[in-house]
């Protein structure tokens, strides 16, 4: 169980947001902390416990929640495109320094060649590491969302209505 202390519903919101649907980022990054290696499992399918001494709009906190959930999860979205992108480039590049470099080794000096060689390499490894962590460190982060994906809210008043 999460559990969330607040003193009337406007603590759950950006003060900044008129409209007082956008989650504070206190908040958020509160709730996300439960959102480590460790601690996502146990949170998994988990009630979220707001503890308050005012009623609040259930139905909006959770919107509100699953929208800036929404935004991290398409943003790391974003970043692997971009770096799948990146190392597609990097691929073409490695492959092709690669092929000119042996071109080269038929007519040209060694130094060239292995200087070639080496950048053609280095552009290869990029586009492997990219894939191999870069990605799969930010698939992680994505995957550590999940416990506030699917999540039961429960509201405890403590003291009396404002």
């Amino acid at each position: 169980m999460i559990q969330l202390h607040i003193t009337k519903e406007s603590d759950l919101y950006n003060p900044y947001d008129p409209s007082q649907t956008r989650i504070d980022d206190k908040v958020y990054n509160y709730l996300k902390s439960f959102c480590t290696e460790l601690e996502a499992p146990k949170h998994l399918n988990d009630t979220l416990q707001i503890i308050t001494d005012s009623p609040i709009d259930e139905d909006k906190f959770r919107v509100a929640l699953q929208d800036a959930v929404k935004r991290d999860r398409d943003e790391f979205d974003r970043q692997i495109a971009e770096n799948n992108r990146r190392v597609m480039w990097e691929y073409i590049v490695g492959i092709a320094l690669s092929a000119i470099g042996v071109s080269l080794s038929l007519w040209k000096d060694q130094i060239l060649l292995a200087l070639i060689s080496f950048l053609g390499t280095r552009a290869i490894g990029n586009a492997v590491t990219i894939q191999t962590t870069v990605n799969h460190d930010i698939k992680r982060l994505k995957n550590l969302l999940d416990p506030f994906c699917d999540f039961k809210l429960e509201v405890i008043q403590t003291g009396e209505q404002v």
